[in-house]
């Protein structure tokens, strides 16, 4: 008797371990600080051509965690966060991956702009190193059940939003490991498989540099 209760304290107690050892790792959180407040490169990135013009530049980018980060318009620009470079010019981060900037010009005033409470990655690594790209405005993929991609990835793999009203968070911060729905989205009319859940190994967003 003593030999099978301890023997099912040791079933019980690897089950456990086990458990513990395949719990995916938190999620690493990237802040990016590719721009100094003199409007020049930092930490490795650079600017790569071409250069490109913004129409409206009055909004704060929705992956910063800093103050005085811009989103700007139009869409086209994938001007999505982007630091001053006076005079008359932002830089625009485009990939965390080769730390290349875009730089556009604008012409107005930059007003002060807070980040949002809780701000969207810019880009990210998902468990199986699968990169992926923000994307905003245009006519970027849906699908018939509901969902439209959210990043850009290779393959014709996305990740999932879902749309409507009040949509949930494309980025599930339950856990310390956050999650996200991944799928094709190569047609709005193919009947595809419900999405899979992947976990995000790492999520960019941007900074300032006396804040990073």
């Amino acid at each position: 008797m003593r030999a099978g209760v301890a023997l099912s304290i040791a079933l019980l107690i690897g089950v456990g371990a086990a458990g513990r050892a395949e719990a995916a790792p938190a999620t690493d959180v990237v802040t990016v600080a590719a721009v100094d407040g003199h409007g020049q490169p930092i930490n490795g990135y650079r600017v790569s051509p071409p250069d490109g013009e913004v129409s409206d530049c009055t909004k704060p980018s929705p992956s910063a965690v800093s103050d005085n980060i811009y989103f700007c318009y139009p869409y086209a620009a994938y001007a999505h966060s982007c630091w001053p470079a006076p005079p008359g010019a932002l830089l625009c981060v485009t990939s965390p991956w080769d730390r290349q900037l875009h730089r556009v010009t604008y012409a107005g005033a930059l007003p002060p702009v807070r980040p949002l409470a809780t701000p969207q990655p810019f880009a990210l690594v998902l468990d199986d190193g699968t990169q992926c790209r923000i994307r905003y405005g245009g006519a970027w993929g849906a699908r018939s059940d509901g969902y439209a991609a959210a990043y850009g990835c290779p393959a014709d793999v996305s990740v999932l939003g879902k749309t409507g009203a009040n949509p949930p968070p494309v980025i599930d911060r339950s856990s310390a490991a956050w999650t996200v729905q991944v799928g094709p989205t190569a047609s709005v009319t193919a009947d595809y498989p419900p999405p899979q859940t992947r976990t995000v190994r790492t999520a960019w967003v941007a900074g300032n540099a006396n804040a990073a």
